[in-house]
């Protein structure tokens, strides 16, 4: 019963409208990742954190071998601190993403698109950085030039 009380707590928070602006729309963004889940990976607990003009949110996936990517969009932080930058890779939209890692520890691409939704993240562990470069072109993030 306590677990079916929390369930529906949570559903209604994650569910909650806040304020509405004028035409019944909300008045806060609602950041959205920019990517489907990786084949293979099974998805993970989504995590939303408000704020005052937006709604961050970070996805995660998880594999067989136990790799997981995660996507992160609006949640500010000081993303890959300690990593040493590994180049960059273009973008699919013609943006350009830093990329952070090392060996198979931890590979992250971080970027900004100028809006409420930045910054954007794909961090991974378990993944070379050729299989990040190539995991990032496989889902549309990444250019595959």
């Amino acid at each position: 019963m306590r677990r079916v009380a929390a369930l529906l707590l949570l559903l209604a928070a994650c569910t909650g409208g806040g304020e509405r602006e004028r035409g019944g729309t909300p008045s806060v963004t609602a950041c959205e990742p920019p990517m489907a889940a990786p084949a293979g990976f099974e998805p993970l607990p989504r995590f939303e954190e408000e704020y005052a003009d937006h709604v961050g949110v970070r996805l995660g996936y998880r594999d067989a071998e136990r790799r997981e990517v995660h996507v992160s969009v609006g949640i500010p932080g000081e993303w890959g601190e300690g990593l040493p930058f590994g180049g960059t890779v273009e973008l699919a939209d013609g943006g350009t993403a830093a990329l952070l890692g090392r060996g198979r520890e931890a590979w992250l691409a971080v970027w900004d698109e100028g809006d409420l939704c930045d910054p954007r993240v794909v961090l991974t562990n378990g993944f070379t950085r050729r299989q990040f470069v190539d995991l990032l072109e496989d889902l549309g993030v990444a250019s595959g030039a």
